[in-house]
């Protein structure tokens, strides 16, 4: 298991291997250690539906990035971290969590997420 850095007061680690830097990237190190947060994450899910069980807990919440965003930022960026082969656990945990008619009346629609990450790009192909 890896060993985490305990941060204090103001102090803040900056993570390379948070999966959103991982979508950005073609460092092979960083995606190395993206897919072992993303492995962290399926060994703690077990055989259990959400994070803390039967029901959405405040891990499922916090975890909701990886539930909601990531498969969109995969998709603009064109890449591919959370893979169904790889972490089938993780991936059924996406399908119940997206799932919950509480989960999916409380965050924006997925077309609208998308339009919000691409204009950017968008946006900077047409001022070239």
């Amino acid at each position: 298991m890896k060993e985490k850095k305990e941060i204090k007061g103001n102090e803040r680690e900056e993570s390379h291997s948070f999966p959103l830097t991982a979508c950005k990237t073609k460092d092979e190190e960083v995606i190395k250690e993206a897919y072992g947060d993303l492995e962290f994450l399926e060994t703690e899910l077990n055989d259990k539906r959400f994070f803390g069980g039967e029901s959405i807990g405040l891990v499922d919440i916090g975890a909701n990035f990886i539930g909601f965003w990531l498969g969109v930022i995969q998709e603009v960026r064109g890449v591919e971290l959370l893979k169904r082969e790889k972490f089938p656990k993780l991936c059924g945990w996406v399908d119940e969590f997206l799932g919950c008619s509480i989960v999916r009346e409380s965050l924006p629609s997925r077309e609208m997420l998308l339009a919000f990450l691409q204009a950017p790009s968008q946006a900077a192909n047409t001022s070239t």
